[in-house]
């Protein structure tokens, strides 16, 4: 007899098909890269977030950044980077991953209340495969979407064993009421958008849940008040969420369209339109929409009547078919934040808003068309034709996803006129060192949209690049009126101020991108900058250390406070912040050359030499730089490679004291009588003695050296001691000690020879 094969049952069967045909659509995602397109201030540019989850990153995710309050979106890119560091590929699983759970979890929640396996199933392909739905996939900085979608479900899951167990009154209902509100605050905390959740559990008490008495289409006042008095407690969080958003986005909300209230209200008509011409025909799908100024008010009118067609519809066939007037009600409420009456940004819409809102149109329609039709084979044809049309739609959006430039050649090439497009193509050019055809698209973006103020930005980029500081200060400021680009532009405009040397007006645009943004490690570290020019040190170490402790990594900011602390004369720390800024880039030849002048302070010369081979070469025009490296190389006994250092820089500035002063001293006292010349060594000393005024005790004291080996010993006499007498007033006891043991030679009628070769 044979044994039963043993089947996986069909729920989970239909879960795990679900989740890999969507991992296996979607997997792609992992090698496509950041895009420049909010990626930076979510990932690629944020040092709070690169940090992984602290202290710090917990109570800063919490605050209002990039225009929203979402603290578990923060978080989950925190812990994306604690796991994957800047790695896209990590990043990209994380939001698939998501996306995926999401598309299983509706499969769940719709089965659960409604027990329609297959036509839940429906809805969560739909959902799972819509071409619409890849930005939010696709796109690391729209985490938030798929972030809140993933506790949306779990709310709803909660919330259907809640009703369940509500019908005999337990202590199992209250804690699946709290689970149902906790989920909905996770859900809040990652995007605002789930404000409108407590309206869809309304929608779901009607239908399929239908906790109304059966005899009635509405429920009785008292059920109704049940109803409502139950969703308090969500209400209070949505309303608390709201709050938030509109103190965070105060500084995004803007009409750069200039829509008066009428004109916002007739757009929000088309908008839906809109969305649901594209839920049918997903074709010409672009990152960035711009607003149609030419739109006629038959377009309008046919909006409005769409609308008002489709409600009248679902009205009248809600006592049959409730599904099509939940559906419909789902998409038209969850719509609402995002829709344009509040307008946030300057698209005209976007698809990631479709994301939850499309589930009420996937149910209407699903529920719709399995009724109509009736016949299985009938209906699981359309269903594998339409997943195949799907699929196949899909893959072709995720691909222009790859990057910067293939997801805005694609806008540029469908969306006429778009000319957000066309300006971050032009920044892609300048990227590329193609500042002239950048700057051409960014004239084309401003003749599309005059006064469009990414496009004035960017231009002053360009310009600043070329070195045309006044005109690119004019752009930047074309663009301060912008609020999400106000703090960048003051930054820059603050550095081109500042090499035009108008350091109080850069000074004055530091302060005030600060003011925007008090964690701004770059404008701290440039107005420590303008403060250490200006020789108000402490203001400096003040910014710079600001800059440092909000972003570590910043190595310019160790290299510029390694430099002040050195001129105030503490040395270890300086050498502490300039080994930092070498760590963080090891090629920086700045950072390599002021570490060696640290090193030559501290006698340290071998080390320091290393550095200067680095970044001191033949061709290197620096007179200080070749000095500083012949100082070490002499004291490491590399004599004739220390003579060619200091010829090099008396080629660079023939009247360089240092330079005159170190060559003589070897001209003077080397061991090695090949490298020595009196006379030379005196003509040279005698010089950095005239143009230090005989008043430095280390150059009078190389004049004494070189008159002894000329053999001048009562001229040497003179001058040592006259060393001598500066070095005690000043009290350099070591040079005055080494001053009293040369005159101790010269009266003997001996020249000078070091105890230990090298200059002191």
């Amino acid at each position: 007899m044979k044994t039963p094969t043993r089947r996986l049952p069909l729920s989970p069967l239909i879960c795990l098909v679900l989740g890999l045909i969507t991992l296996a659509l979607y997997l792609p995602a992992r090698r496509h890269e950041f895009v420049a397109y909010d990626d930076q201030q979510y990932v690629t540019e944020n040092p709070v977030v690169q940090a992984g989850i602290t202290t710090k990153g917990l109570v800063w995710s919490f605050g209002f950044h990039a225009g929203n309050w979402h603290p578990l979106a923060w978080l989950s890119h925190m812990l994306d980077c604690q796991f994957f560091g800047t790695n896209p590929a990590g990043h990209h699983l994380t939001s698939v991953s998501l996306h995926v759970a999401n598309t299983v979890l509706l499969f769940l929640v719709l089965f659960r209340l409604t027990g329609a396996r297959w036509r839940s199933a429906g809805v969560a392909a739909l959902f799972g495969w819509h071409p619409l739905h890849v930005e939010s996939v696709a796109w690391v900085a729209e985490r938030k979407d798929v972030l809140c979608a993933f506790f949306w479900m779990l709310t709803l899951l909660a919330y259907a064993r809640y009703v369940e167990e509500s019908k005999v009154q337990s202590l199992k209902s209250k804690v699946w009421y709290g689970g149902a509100l906790g989920l909905f605050a996770l859900a809040l905390m990652s995007k605002p958008m789930a404000v409108t959740l407590p309206f869809v559990l309304l929608l779901l008490d009607y239908w399929p849940l239908r906790r109304r008495q059966p005899s009635t289409l509405n429920p009785q006042p008292s059920t109704r008040f049940r109803l409502f008095l139950e969703k308090i407690p969500f209400l209070i969080l949505s309303a608390g969420a709201c709050a938030l958003t509109v103190a965070a986005q105060k500084t995004a909300i803007v009409s750069t369209a200039g829509l008066s209230m009428t004109q916002r209200f007739a757009h929000a008509l088309l908008s839906y339109a809109h969305y649901i011409g594209a839920m049918f025909v997903p074709r010409h799908l672009s990152v960035y929409y711009p607003y149609e100024t030419g739109v006629g008010a038959g377009q309008i009118v046919f909006a409005a009547m769409l609308l008002v067609a489709v409600s009248l519809l679902a009205v009248k066939l809600a006592a049959r078919k409730s599904y099509v007037l939940v559906g419909w009600l789902w998409f038209l409420g969850t719509l609402v934040p995002v829709i344009g009456l509040v307008q946030v940004g300057d698209q005209a819409w976007a698809d990631r808003y479709t994301y939850l809102p499309l589930i009420g149109l996937f149910v209407a329609l699903v529920w719709g068309v399995a009724d109509l039709v009736g016949n299985r084979k009938v209906l699981g044809g359309l269903a594998v034709v339409t997943a195949v049309v799907l699929l196949a739609a899909t893959t072709a959006q995720l691909s222009h996803w790859q990057n910067t430039r293939t997801l805005f050649a694609h806008a540029e090439r469908i969306v006429p006129n778009n000319h957000m497009a066309i300006t971050m193509l032009g920044s892609l050019l300048a990227k590329d060192g193609q500042l002239d055809e950048a700057s051409a698209r960014y004239r084309t973006a401003l003749r599309l949209k005059p006064g469009y103020p990414e496009a004035h930005f960017f231009l002053g980029n360009a310009f600043d690049q070329q070195g045309k500081l006044e005109t690119a200060v004019a752009e930047y400021r074309q663009a301060l009126w912008y609020p999400p680009l106000r703090e960048a532009a003051h930054v820059l405009l603050g550095a081109a101020l500042g090499k035009l040397n108008r350091a109080d007006e850069a000074a004055a645009h530091y302060l005030a991108a600060l003011k925007l943004n008090p964690d701004s490690a770059v404008a701290h570290n440039n107005l420590a900058r303008i403060r250490h020019a200006q020789q108000r040190l402490d203001d400096a170490i003040e910014h710079y250390s600001a800059a440092l402790k909000l972003d570590p990594k910043l190595a310019q900011a160790h290299n510029n406070l390694g430099i002040l602390l050195l001129q105030k004369g503490r040395l270890a720390d300086g050498t502490v912040e300039l080994r930092e800024a070498l760590r963080l880039s090891p090629t920086n030849a700045e950072s390599q050359f002021n570490l060696a002048l640290a090193l030559n302070q501290q006698a340290q010369w071998a080390e320091a030499a290393g550095l200067f081979r680095k970044t001191v070469g033949a061709g290197f025009n620096d007179a200080n730089a070749h000095c500083q490296f012949a100082i070490a190389l002499a004291n490491l006994r590399q004599t004739r490679e220390a003579m060619a250092h200091f010829a090099a820089a008396l080629l660079a500035q023939p009247d360089f004291p240092d330079a005159l002063d170190g060559l003589s001293w070897i001209l003077a006292t080397d061991e090695r009588a090949e490298f020595r010349n009196g006379t030379e060594a005196m003509r040279m000393a005698e010089r950095a003695c005239e143009l230090t005024a005989r008043k430095d005790a280390v150059k009078l004291k190389t004049l004494a050296a070189a008159q002894a080996e000329a053999g001048r010993f009562t001229e040497a006499i003179a001058t040592a001691s006259s060393a001598q007498a500066l070095a005690e007033f000043a009290g350099r006891n070591e040079l005055a000690k080494e001053c009293r043991l040369m005159l101790e030679n010269f009266k003997l009628a001996k020249p000078w020879r070091p105890p230990a070769a090298g200059l002191k």
